[in-house]
């Protein structure tokens, strides 16, 4: 039976549909403040019946009679990945759950084991409707607007999971014509075809899918390709390639910042550049390496908690890794008054740049080639990528436009200017080498562009280092 037919879901979802979009613009008021309360200690009361939290907060001494809100939060022990890997299958839903009607889904794994969780038709249907009432911001319609979203579609992923188990069965009773998935991999020149014959209004992509599709858009290709709306996320934007991939498709790119555990946006950017948190979706909290809460403004890892009790829930969650700023309480410009707002993200806490001097860099913070091709007014850098090999030797590689190799700056000029911004910073203990390559490619993931950042110095030598320095 198509689960859109079943009262109890269609309902929840048609509720949710003609309520959240509401709450986005009131997200300070007493009525949503109580409905996020609500929804928390829902959600601590579900976390009890499975055996992983069960256990956990056991242990801990917390019971869900003791949540009287979200205020209560920091009662609750924080989640690891490693824990939710150890734990799967049994231990990360109810006893009495009905693996027939939920569906596994799993990360990239590019830091080890995949994670691996429980979702269903409901969750992903309101997981869905956080996107929609985001469009409904954009002043887009999901049923009417041309979207194209470019993801990963191999076993397991949620794009593919969602696109077998939720969107086939929308399908039956809404048209979604104006929705066209494609796969990753996808030769870029057919995607960019593709595009051009579409005329989307809305494309979703990482970055450095935009940035080569935007590479054979100068060369003539996509005339036809001018949407309102280009939506990134998945991996660090840098300004280089926010303003290359902008300059060629005549729109802007605004940040959304999902995940595997989150199932759907934790925050989106608005036109204003304010990166506004679904807080009634929710709840983000940033620690420094001893576990313990930064204050707001400072620099931290994120841990997250989702307000939704099906499945697997993610409560106080550490295992995404990223660094971010969670600043206070903002009236944007946009018409959104937001609790919280992302300062935003700056990468993955595995890939921090950590030097002999003991300074250390998250991958979004060490990102110094823009402003010197902004000074020289060019975009033949197609793609870059910044590689520490060792402690003391970073290697910056620039793959350069042969079409516009002899406009502009030579590449030794580039590489003389970039050289000398990163030896500013990294110190004299660090030998700088700019290089030209054909291509940058992604050794672990092919269904991922390659990162703009990469350190093959161990955690464990970066933290050797820092000790010390201290």
């Amino acid at each position: 039976m198509n689960p859109l037919l079943n009262p109890y879901t269609s309902y929840k979802l048609l509720r949710e549909l003609l309520v959240n979009n509401r709450r986005l613009y009131n997200l300070e008021s007493k009525k949503t403040k109580r409905y996020i309360d609500n929804s928390f200690k829902k959600l601590i009361k579900y976390a009890y019946t499975i055996p992983m939290y069960h256990d956990k907060y056991k242990k801990a001494g917390v019971h869900p009679s003791d949540i009287k809100g979200i205020k209560d939060i920091e009662k609750i022990p924080f989640i690891s990945k490693k824990e939710l890997v150890d734990n799967y299958p049994d231990g990360i839903i109810p006893n009495n759950y009905n693996k027939n009607q939920g569906f596994v889904i799993c990360t990239g794994g590019t830091t080890g084991k995949p994670v691996s969780l429980y979702t269903d038709f409901l969750t992903m249907g309101l997981s869905a409707s956080v996107t929609i009432r985001e469009l409904k911001y954009f002043k887009l319609n999901w049923r009417k607007s041309k979207i194209v979203h470019i993801g990963n579609f191999n076993q397991y992923r949620i794009d593919k999971i969602s696109e077998e188990n939720f969107q086939s069965h929308v399908k039956k009773v809404f048209s979604l014509k104006n929705v066209v998935n494609m796969d990753v991999n996808t030769p870029i020149i057919e995607l960019v075809n593709t595009l051009d014959k579409i005329r989307p209004d809305i494309i979703i992509c990482y970055p450095g899918v935009y940035q080569h599709m935007a590479h054979v858009m100068r060369k003539g290709y996509g005339k036809n390709i001018k949407p309102k709306l280009m939506w990134i996320g998945g991996a660090i934007l840098d300004n280089y390639t926010r303003e290359y991939v902008e300059s060629a498709f005549g729109c802007k790119l605004l940040n959304i910042y999902n995940s595997v555990e989150a199932g759907t946006e934790i925050a989106f950017e608005c036109r204003k550049g304010t990166w506004h948190i679904n807080s009634d979706y929710f709840k983000i909290e940033a620690i420094n390496d001893n576990n313990e809460i930064v204050q707001n403004g400072e620099r931290g890892h994120i841990v997250i908690t989702k307000l939704l009790a099906n499945g697997t829930p993610i409560i106080r969650y550490t295992g995404m890794d990223d660094w971010l700023r969670i600043n206070p309480s903002k009236k944007c410009e946009c018409g959104i008054t937001s609790p919280e707002i992302i300062g935003g993200v700056e990468g993955r806490r595995r890939a921090n740049i950590v030097l002999p001097n003991g300074k250390v860099f998250p991958p979004g913070a060490f990102c110094f080639i823009t402003p010197v091709l902004h000074k020289l007014n060019t975009f033949k850098v197609k793609q870059y990528q910044i590689v520490q090999k060792t402690i003391d030797e970073i290697y910056i590689l620039l793959v350069i436009d042969e079409d516009e190799r002899n406009i502009g700056p030579s590449f030794e000029e580039i590489a003389k200017n970039i050289k000398k911004i990163y030896q500013q910073k990294v110190g004299p203990e660090v030998t700088i080498t700019v290089k030209e390559v054909k291509e940058i490619k992604h050794d672990k993931d092919a269904s991922k562009p390659a990162p703009i950042v990469v350190s093959h110095v161990s955690r464990k030598k970066g933290y050797d280092t820092l000790e010390s320095k201290t």
